[in-house]
Protein backbone atom coordinates (compact mmCIF):
# COMPACT_ATOMS: atom_id res chain seq x y z
CA UNK A 1 0.00 0.00 0.00
CA UNK A 2 2.35 2.68 -1.07
CA UNK A 3 1.37 6.52 -0.69
CA UNK A 4 -2.07 6.90 0.03
CA UNK A 5 -4.17 9.79 -1.81
CA UNK A 6 -6.21 11.41 0.03
CA UNK A 7 -9.52 9.93 -1.19
CA UNK A 8 -8.41 6.33 0.16
CA UNK A 9 -7.55 7.75 3.50
CA UNK A 10 -11.09 8.93 3.46
CA UNK A 11 -11.96 5.29 2.64
CA UNK A 12 -9.98 3.39 4.98
CA UNK A 13 -11.28 5.93 7.57
CA UNK A 14 -14.82 5.29 6.82
CA UNK A 15 -13.77 1.70 6.87
CA UNK A 16 -12.52 1.75 10.10
CA UNK A 17 -13.54 4.32 12.01
CA UNK A 18 -16.23 2.34 14.31
CA UNK A 19 -13.48 -0.36 15.21
CA UNK A 20 -10.54 1.91 16.27
CA UNK A 21 -13.33 4.20 18.10
CA UNK A 22 -14.39 1.08 19.76
CA UNK A 23 -10.53 -0.34 20.74
CA UNK A 24 -9.89 3.00 22.00
CA UNK A 25 -12.43 3.41 24.03
CA UNK A 26 -12.49 0.23 25.50
CA UNK A 27 -9.13 0.96 26.67
CA UNK A 28 -9.40 4.78 27.89
CA UNK A 29 -13.08 4.95 28.82
CA UNK A 30 -13.61 8.74 28.03
CA UNK A 31 -14.94 10.06 25.36
CA UNK A 32 -12.84 12.72 24.90
CA UNK A 33 -9.20 10.60 24.77
CA UNK A 34 -10.60 8.35 22.25
CA UNK A 35 -11.50 10.72 20.00
CA UNK A 36 -8.15 11.95 20.60
CA UNK A 37 -6.22 8.27 19.92
CA UNK A 38 -8.78 7.61 17.24
CA UNK A 39 -7.45 10.71 15.63
CA UNK A 40 -3.43 9.94 16.43
CA UNK A 41 -3.93 6.57 15.03
CA UNK A 42 -5.16 7.15 11.68
CA UNK A 43 -2.32 10.13 11.67
CA UNK A 44 0.36 6.84 12.07
CA UNK A 45 -1.98 5.50 9.26
CA UNK A 46 -0.56 8.55 7.67
CA UNK A 47 2.67 8.34 8.79
CA UNK A 48 3.25 4.82 8.72
CA UNK A 49 1.77 4.24 5.31
CA UNK A 50 5.31 2.72 3.52
CA UNK A 51 4.94 -0.02 5.94
CA UNK A 52 1.79 -1.50 4.86
CA UNK A 53 2.27 -3.95 1.33
CA UNK A 54 -1.24 -4.45 1.09
CA UNK A 55 -4.92 -3.89 2.40
CA UNK A 56 -5.04 -7.15 3.35
CA UNK A 57 -4.53 -6.71 6.94
CA UNK A 58 -5.51 -2.78 7.41
CA UNK A 59 -7.94 -3.41 9.75
CA UNK A 60 -5.66 -5.88 12.21
CA UNK A 61 -2.80 -3.17 11.79
CA UNK A 62 -5.65 -0.29 12.46
CA UNK A 63 -6.17 -2.22 15.50
CA UNK A 64 -2.34 -3.18 16.86
CA UNK A 65 -1.87 0.98 16.19
CA UNK A 66 -5.15 1.97 18.24
CA UNK A 67 -3.91 -0.18 21.19
CA UNK A 68 -0.21 1.08 21.30
CA UNK A 69 -1.85 4.48 20.87
CA UNK A 70 -4.18 4.16 23.93
CA UNK A 71 -1.60 2.46 26.20
CA UNK A 72 0.85 5.29 25.08
CA UNK A 73 -1.56 7.77 26.11
CA UNK A 74 -2.13 6.15 29.44
CA UNK A 75 1.57 5.45 30.03
CA UNK A 76 1.83 9.44 29.32
CA UNK A 77 -1.23 10.31 31.59
CA UNK A 78 -0.22 7.96 34.34
CA UNK A 79 -3.84 7.65 35.29
CA UNK A 80 -6.83 5.44 34.96
CA UNK A 81 -10.14 6.24 34.98
CA UNK A 82 -11.25 5.96 38.57
CA UNK A 83 -15.08 4.80 37.77
CA UNK A 84 -14.69 1.48 36.29
CA UNK A 85 -18.05 2.31 33.79
CA UNK A 86 -16.41 5.83 32.20
CA UNK A 87 -18.89 7.13 29.78
CA UNK A 88 -21.43 4.24 29.89
CA UNK A 89 -24.91 4.80 30.78
CA UNK A 90 -25.66 2.71 33.68
CA UNK A 91 -29.20 1.02 34.40
CA UNK A 92 -28.92 -0.70 37.39
CA UNK A 93 -31.82 -2.64 35.83
CA UNK A 94 -30.77 -3.50 32.88
CA UNK A 95 -28.21 -6.62 32.19
CA UNK A 96 -26.58 -5.46 29.36
CA UNK A 97 -25.57 -2.53 31.41
CA UNK A 98 -24.66 -4.82 34.56
CA UNK A 99 -22.00 -6.60 31.70
CA UNK A 100 -20.71 -3.72 29.93
CA UNK A 101 -19.20 -2.29 33.57
CA UNK A 102 -17.99 -6.16 34.45
CA UNK A 103 -16.65 -5.95 30.93
CA UNK A 104 -14.86 -2.93 31.23
CA UNK A 105 -13.52 -3.66 34.55
CA UNK A 106 -11.72 -6.85 33.30
CA UNK A 107 -7.78 -6.41 32.82
CA UNK A 108 -7.05 -5.74 28.84
CA UNK A 109 -5.68 -9.40 28.58
CA UNK A 110 -9.05 -10.32 28.45
CA UNK A 111 -11.13 -7.14 27.72
CA UNK A 112 -9.72 -7.42 24.11
CA UNK A 113 -10.26 -10.78 23.01
CA UNK A 114 -13.92 -10.62 24.30
CA UNK A 115 -14.04 -7.48 22.56
CA UNK A 116 -12.76 -9.23 19.47
CA UNK A 117 -14.64 -11.82 19.58
CA UNK A 118 -17.85 -11.04 20.38
CA UNK A 119 -18.81 -7.64 19.11
CA UNK A 120 -16.52 -7.64 15.72
CA UNK A 121 -17.12 -11.79 14.74
CA UNK A 122 -13.38 -12.62 14.57
CA UNK A 123 -12.35 -16.33 15.72
CA UNK A 124 -10.18 -17.72 17.52
CA UNK A 125 -7.33 -17.79 15.19
CA UNK A 126 -7.96 -14.41 13.56
CA UNK A 127 -7.54 -13.20 16.99
CA UNK A 128 -4.19 -14.95 17.74
CA UNK A 129 -2.83 -13.28 14.80
CA UNK A 130 -3.67 -9.60 15.71
CA UNK A 131 -2.57 -10.10 19.06
CA UNK A 132 0.82 -12.36 18.34
CA UNK A 133 -0.86 -15.26 20.79
CA UNK A 134 -1.63 -18.54 20.18
CA UNK A 135 -5.64 -19.39 19.06
CA UNK A 136 -5.67 -21.68 22.34
CA UNK A 137 -4.28 -18.60 24.18
CA UNK A 138 -7.55 -16.78 22.97
CA UNK A 139 -10.12 -19.57 23.61
CA UNK A 140 -8.41 -19.67 27.21
CA UNK A 141 -8.66 -16.52 27.76
CA UNK A 142 -12.26 -16.04 26.59
CA UNK A 143 -13.13 -18.78 29.08
CA UNK A 144 -11.69 -16.91 31.81
CA UNK A 145 -13.02 -13.70 30.95
CA UNK A 146 -17.32 -15.84 30.50
CA UNK A 147 -16.19 -17.00 33.89
CA UNK A 148 -14.92 -13.99 36.13
CA UNK A 149 -18.01 -12.14 33.92
CA UNK A 150 -20.14 -15.41 35.89
CA UNK A 151 -18.98 -14.95 39.27
CA UNK A 152 -19.48 -11.08 39.43
CA UNK A 153 -22.39 -11.02 37.63
CA UNK A 154 -24.09 -14.07 39.45
CA UNK A 155 -24.22 -17.60 37.98
CA UNK A 156 -28.53 -16.80 37.80
CA UNK A 157 -27.86 -14.73 34.72
CA UNK A 158 -26.70 -16.01 31.19
CA UNK A 159 -23.72 -14.07 30.28
CA UNK A 160 -21.93 -15.04 26.86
Amino acid sequence: MSDYSSENIREIYERHFVTVYRVCFMYLRNVHDTEDAVHNTFMKLIEKQKCFESTEHEKAWLIRVSQNVCKNMLRANSRRCESPTGDIAVNDSSAVSDVMIELSALPDELKIPVYLFYCDGYNSKEIGSMLHISASAVRSRLQKARERLKEHLGSERSIV
